[in-house]
């Protein structure tokens, strides 16, 4: 037991800054977009409109949530509940994989396992780690909803859904810390599952039904499948529901015990799925930089790039059951060109908001392959390819080569597979979704040129900075407008200035000025690398 304290205590003070950053910023998420709202919609009556508006379209169910009445506290959990669970399931999947097969990646395991610890007090350890953070989540959470003026007792249910949300993603990226022999490999496919679990909810707010007052929507069965739905599903501020959360806390205690036994079934540093077993001569695929990062990435590529298609299969199937309430509804279309998202049909404005959070998606695979510089340099092993005669600038061209292909293909993936599903509704839909998708490119770009660019002037700050711009971009892209912000504040995402349909009358003169920033942003990087030192963690 005192092995497990001291593990413990080694683990906060690992995350004393980290821990910290994750938990305020989801408690200013709680109290700005609550504080925003009340500014924005301060009367009952405004609420009613939006919400009305809202249930008679399954595209803004699904990216938003299912309405439950018209009072604040609701308003604020249909607004922004589901973002919250994206949020806080990051922050739990990558907690797990930091402190389990990061630490087994660098060695760090072998030492600890040189005391009188074992795996077993290092596997607790990390859990009651996980176990205060989702606290101090919900807690501060909580504390920033009773803050806004929002009801106390509901404001404890907002902060349960989010704590026990949380643990649930902690158990699944436990369990992929121990499939996986990398860290790249389970953060990626732990990404993987937050948008998988994403789309399964919001396919289940899509699929609701509407009640006669046009306030409530009952979620379709698909909802039940998700801890994200779940967390929906307290309803905090109506009628919060505790039960719910006890779904989430079931499935991470269960991926928690699978997770145990898979640990002593397998030796330190291996993972479930086991490495094949090494050439005798090196492939030819090696012989260059460009070769050795996208087998150092590939991992990481492939379960982003595996959420993206995901995502976009699920928009054929959306798409449908948006078809199918405007068969039923026809003022459905009439509201889409109320709202003045663009001059397009409602399947053009759908298949345009929908792409762009594909588009978000690969910007995350982008920047975390910027990332990968910094994490090479920091392990020494840049130094390594560096003593041969691979140069500074090639390497570096070599990792920006790597993530800006993979992301174009990833693009034209999900933008086949979501304009075939959509071509069964309207076959002119497939060509525009396929354009829309590779639109999205030069902001993916932007991502990934500014993330560089921060490893170049500021390495250490590297990864936080990547992660706190793409978190602003998310932020302004989807809640820019909801937020009654200055146009110049919301022009700052770079996915504001990608095309929006129709195609024939878009404006693509934003896409050029996206391809110079980017542009501008890599040279400047590769200038500044080639003239700095290698920095480490030391």
């Amino acid at each position: 037991m005192s092995a497990t304290a001291t593990l413990l205590r080694f683990r906060l003070r690992r995350d004393r800054v980290l821990m910290p950053v994750w938990v305020v910023v989801m408690a200013f998420s709680v109290l700005f977009v609550a504080a925003a709202l009340s500014s924005t919609y301060n009367t009952e009556s405004l609420r009613t409109a939006v919400i009305r508006l809202a249930a008679a379209d399954p595209t803004l169910l699904a990216l938003r949530g299912d309405p439950d009445g018209a009072s604040a506290g609701a308003f604020f959990v249909m607004e922004i509940g589901a973002y919250l669970g994206i949020l806080v399931g990051f922050m739990n999947t990558f907690l797990a994989v930091r402190h389990t097969r990061a630490d087994e990646q660098a060695g760090r395991t072998e030492l600890v396992l040189a005391t009188r610890a074992s795996r077993g007090s290092m596997t607790v350890s990390t859990l009651v780690l996980a176990v205060l953070a989702n606290v101090g989540v919900g807690l501060f959470g909580a504390l920033a909803a009773i803050a806004t003026g929002y009801d106390g007792y509901g404001s404890i249910v907002l902060g349960w859904s989010l704590a026990t949300t949380g643990l649930a993603f902690f158990g699944i990226g436990l369990l992929f810390a121990q499939i996986f022999s990398t860290s790249r490999a389970a953060n990626g496919w732990g990404t993987a599952a937050i948008g998988l679990f994403w789309v399964i909810a919001a396919a289940g707010n899509a699929a609701g039904t509407v009640s006669g007052d046009g306030l409530h929507v009952t979620p379709g069965a698909a909802i039940w499948f998700s801890p994200i739905g779940w967390g929906l599903r307290t309803l905090p501020f109506t009628q919060n529901l505790w039960w719910p959360g006890l779904l989430s806390l079931a499935l991470g205690a269960v991926l928690v015990v699978i997770a145990w036994m898979l640990q002593g079934a397998r030796d330190t540093g291996a993972g479930l799925v086991a490495s094949r077993l090494g050439r005798a001569t090196g492939s030819s695929a090696l012989r260059g930089p460009i070769g050795l990062a996208w087998r150092l990435q590939r991992g990481s590529i492939i379960g982003w790039g595996i959420g993206a298609v995901l995502g976009a299969a699920a928009i054929g199937g959306l798409g449908k059951t948006l078809n199918d309430s405007i068969s039923k509804n026809p003022d459905v279309s009439k509201a889409i060109e109320e709202m003045g998202t663009g001059k397009g049909t409602v399947f053009e404005v759908f298949v345009g908001v929908m792409i762009a959070l594909i588009g978000l998606v690969v910007a995350g695979a982008a920047v975390q392959t910027a990332m990968r510089l910094r994490q090479e340099e920091a392990a020494t092993t840049a130094e390594t390819v560096l003593a041969t005669p691979v140069s500074r600038l090639r390497w570096f061209v070599s990792y920006v080569v790597v993530g800006l292909v993979a992301s174009a293909v990833i693009l034209v993936l999900a933008g086949l597979v979501a304009g075939g599903t959509l071509a069964n509704i309207d076959g002119d839909l497939f060509g525009q979704t396929m354009v829309l998708a590779i639109a999205q490119l030069p902001a993916v770009a932007v991502y990934m040129g500014v993330t560089a660019l921060v490893f170049a002037v500021l390495p250490k700050l590297t990864i936080a900075v990547g992660w706190i711009v793409f978190g602003i971009g998310l932020v302004l892209g989807e809640f820019g407008s909801l937020l009654n912000l200055p146009d110049w504040v919301r022009q700052i995402a770079p996915t504001a200035h990608t095309p929006v349909p129709p195609l024939a009358s878009a404006d693509w003169s934003g896409t050029w000025w996206l391809i110079a920033i980017a542009i501008v942003a890599f040279v400047a990087a590769g200038a500044i690398f080639t003239r700095r030192g290698l920095v480490s963690n030391g």
